[in-house]
Parts: structure tokens; C-alpha cells; sequence
């Protein structure tokens, strides 16, 4: 069942913005917790698939090609429940109307590891460490070595008029939480790239930041900052860590990385009535299907979520990424200086 999370009146007499046409009016109810421990990435005899939820049922989206890096040209085939771990999968075509027995298997916390449809296996895919194994990135050259070759390169020359004035986001936003991945090992390189454990940005883009905030707060949620201002040296540092089968991530240090302009932001968002982070559709700097913004595998709570973030970041001048849901550009047409200014030498 879906609640109601505010009338339509009291949004626009309490945030006096623009009203946000009615698809966030309603907050679909978090899936059982049983039910959510199923869903995920599933893969075997040369396929694979996405278990997900849509009001409050389970699905399978079955994927034919590629290139449908977030399955949103999937084809859905719904699961009938017909007795805890059991369901029955019908697989309805324009041609061929068909139903199997589909039975989860767990492990010991609960989750769900592999799938039996018919006589085919499939074995689940965990693509945020739930299993205890978040994804690294396997550095080649010795830390202090990339870190002194980083130091000594030069930035590149600037052609771009604009230069951003950095502001500390704290001091713009007090009620903002912080997860900065860089600044700690709990990233993909599993060691810390930043020093500075304070975020800056542009101060126009923080003062727009800061209208999301209050924005979001009348659907009960706030931002988390991710990853803001990042200097152009921590970002040749990240290029020099790359091993050559991941160099495509980024762009190279010569083109520079939006976030070194200041007037990038990497987001999410925590709960307004016990602080907590949300548990988003997938984890930062997570390189699955997952990760993109149009994916439809989740929750329909955590697309709702992903989606209302987007929503309101973007009518405050941020514009999405369609790779990665939690990276947002301020007003990106504006082209502005790549710095390698160190944050922690701001006043």
C-alpha cells in the first residue's frame, strides 16, 4: 500500500517553491525485509537477469542485449508466490504464454544466492558487499610512489573564463551529512586519496545545494555529501592508480574531472528522523548496472528515493549524470577553470 508523505497544499505553502507535479506525492512502503533480501543481480547458462520489486510484488527482468546497460529495455516476467521461497514465473509473450517453478536459495544471513528456474541454476551476483567483498581496485604501483608523481605534474593550461569561489559547505549548509569516501579507505582503491576532510564547492552551487536541502526536507530527507571539490593533483593521483583495464572510468588528467572545477557534487541522502543514510539502489562509486540513473532493478522505494533526489537537485540548476545517479553538475554549460587548489590551505 502506498501513504500519502504530504498534501498538496501544505508543499506549497511550507516551501513556497514551484509545486512538483504529483509523482512524489506518494512514498511506496519499504518491501519485507525477507522479500528485499532477495533481490539482485543474477547470472548462469549464458544469461543474465535483475530480481526487483513494483508494488509490493517481485519480478524478474530478463535481459536480451548488452548495450541495455540498465535494463530499462528489459522484458518483465512477474513472480507469483506460492509458498515462502517458491514462486512461479510467468512468461508471457506475444506468442507464448508459459509458467515455470522458481525457487530462491539462501544463505546463512538471509540473502539470497542463487535461483532455480526449471532445471537451470543461476547464482546471484552481490554487487554492494554484502558479502563481505566490496569491489577494490587492485593498485599496481606502490602509493607513495603515484602520490609524489601526482604532486610534481602541472595543470594544464586553462582556457575557461570562469574560476569558482570555494566556500566550505558546512558553513553554508549546517544541517548537511558527511561520508567523504576519499578522505578514508572505504573506497575503490581502499586507501585514502584526499587529506582534507572538509567539502567545498563554488559558492553559487553550494547556495543552490543549500535550496535542496530545503527542499527535501519536506519528504523527510537530507543530503549527504559523498565527494565535492577535489584538487586537480588528487585527481592525477586517481588516473596514476588506475590500472590500464580501468583507465576508461575517468577521463584523463589533461581533460580534468568536473569535480575539480568546484561546481561538481557526488550525493546522497539520510534519513530526517534518525539520521541514518538511506540505503540508496546502490552503493558510491559501485561499477554495476546499479549505478546507472534509468536502472529498474531495486526496490520500488529505493527508484523513488533515486528519483526524488534527481527531481529536486534538478530544479535547483544540478544536472544528473545518467551513469551514476549520485553525481550531479551545476549548470554544466558554463564552463569554469579546472584548480588545483589543496582545501585545507582555504580560510
Amino acid at each position: 500500500m502506498l501513504k500519502k508523505i504530504l498534501s498538496l497544499a501544505t508543499f506549497i505553502i511550507v516551501l513556497g517553491m514551484p509545486l512538483v507535479a504529483g509523482a512524489f506525492d506518494v512514498k511506496p512502503d519499504p518491501l519485507q525485509k525477507a522479500e528485499d533480501a532477495l533481490i539482485g543481480l543474477y547470472t548462469g547458462n549464458n544469461s543474465i537477469f535483475l530480481v526487483r520489486e513494483a508494488g509490493g510484488k517481485l519480478s524478474v527482468a530478463y535481459r536480451y542485449l548488452q548495450t541495455d546497460e540498465d535494463f530499462s529495455h528489459s522484458n518483465i516476467y512477474p513472480l507469483t508466490k506460492e509458498h515462502y521461497d517458491s514462486y512461479t514465473i510467468n512468461e508471457v509473450g506475444p506468442l507464448t504464454s508459459a509458467e515455470s517453478s522458481l525457487k530462491f536459495e539462501r544463505d546463512k544471513n538471509g540473502n539470497g544466492v542463487s535461483i532455480r528456474i526449471g532445471q537451470y541454476n543461476y547464482t546471484r551476483k552481490f554487487t554492494r558487499g554484502e558479502d563481505g567483498k566490496p569491489f577494490r581496485i587492485n593498485v599496481e604501483q606502490p602509493w607513495e610512489t603515484l602520490q609524489k608523481e601526482a604532486q610534481a605534474a602541472k595543470l594544464p593550461k586553462q582556457t575557461a573564463i570562469n574560476k569558482a569561489t570555494l566556500v566550505d559547505l558546512a558553513l553554508v549548509i549546517p544541517d548537511l551529512h558527511y561520508d567523504l569516501r576519499y578522505t578514508t579507505k572505504n573506497n575503490i582503491f581502499g586507501v585514502p586519496l584526499v587529506k582534507s576532510k572538509k567539502a567545498y564547492l563554488d559558492q553559487e552551487a553550494a547556495e543552490a545545494l543549500a535550496r535542496v536541502q530545503k527542499r527535501l526536507k519536506e519528504y523527510g530527507y537530507g543530503l549527504i555529501i559523498w565527494e565535492a571539490y577535489r584538487s586537480w593533483s588528487d585527481f592525477k593521483l586517481a588516473t596514476l592508480a588506475l590500472p590500464q583495464k580501468y583507465k576508461k572510468i575517468l577521463p584523463t588528467a589533461e581533460e580534468g574531472y568536473p569535480h575539480n572545477t568546484g561546481r561538481s557534487v557526488d550525493v546522497s541522502l539520510y534519513d530526517l528522523s534518525n539520521g541514518e543514510p538511506v540505503r540508496m539502489i546502490s552503493d558510491f562509486d559501485e561499477l554495476t548496472p546499479a549505478q546507472y540513473s534509468g536502472f529498474i532493478g531495486g526496490n520500488e522505494l529505493q527508484r523513488w528515493q533515486r528519483d526524488l533526489l534527481r527531481e529536486m537537485m534538478g530544479l535547483e540548476g544540478f544536472v544528473g549524470s545518467d551513469m551514476e545517479w549520485w553525481h550531479f553538475d551545476y549548470i554544466p554549460d558554463t564552463k569554469y577553470q579546472l584548480l588545483n587548489i589543496e582545501p585545507d590551505t582555504l580560510q
